[in-house]
């Protein structure tokens, strides 16, 4: 078991800048602070030395301060209840901002994939109208318009395709471009009553 610990000659020694009293205090009391770290934080924790070195450093500042009211072991556990204490809600803020920024995160990107399937939504039924309205205007104008569109036929592919003369292509499309234009309105305006 060894010699009973002078605690009051080591405090001294201490004071006075032995260094060899300051290993020594500190080989007296690490194990008993780290088995209270480990018990507090869990045996896991790769903070127990961190703790350990801040509770020590505290005890090492505070030290011509201790008047002896109590054993040195149940002061110098108080710091270390201290850090431990510290170090536990630093992490839970630390947690609770992760927490918040994944949450924060989570409801963007739903926000987008909501945004996203409405503008899916919104293409699909503006296809449904356009696909309607290109029925609306008959044949000769959604073939132009088809070549011109969908194929990206120039106007001349569109005027030998067509077996039409080019100036013919150009006023044809300029009309069937109004037309579907207007049938589209004219399916929009049905679609609100």
């Amino acid at each position: 078991m060894g010699v009973p610990l002078d605690e009051r000659r080591l405090v001294e020694r201490v004071l006075k800048g032995d260094e060899g009293a300051r290993t020594e205090f500190y080989q007296a009391y690490r194990q008993k602070l780290h088995s209270f770290c480990v018990y507090f934080m869990g045996a896991n924790d790769p903070e127990i030395e961190d703790i350990l070195q801040e509770a020590f450093m505290v005890a090492f500042q505070k030290l011509p301060q201790f008047e002896f009211r109590s054993a040195l072991d149940t002061w110098l556990t108080q710091i270390c209840i201290h850090k431990c204490y510290r170090h536990y809600r630093s992490r839970s803020q630390v947690t609770a901002q992760a927490e918040e920024d994944l949450e924060g995160f989570l409801r963007s990107r739903s926000l987008e994939a909501a945004d996203q399937a409405d503008r899916s939504r919104e293409k699909k039924d503006r296809l449904q109208i356009l696909k309607k309205a290109l029925k609306g205007i008959g044949d000769p104008c959604r073939q132009i318009l088809e070549l011109r569109a969908k194929d990206e036929a120039s106007y001349i592919e569109v005027s030998r395709k067509l077996k039409i003369p080019l100036g013919t292509v150009m006023s044809r499309l300029a009309r069937c471009t109004a037309a579907l234009k207007a049938e589209v309105e004219r399916i929009l305006k049905e679609g609100k009553q």
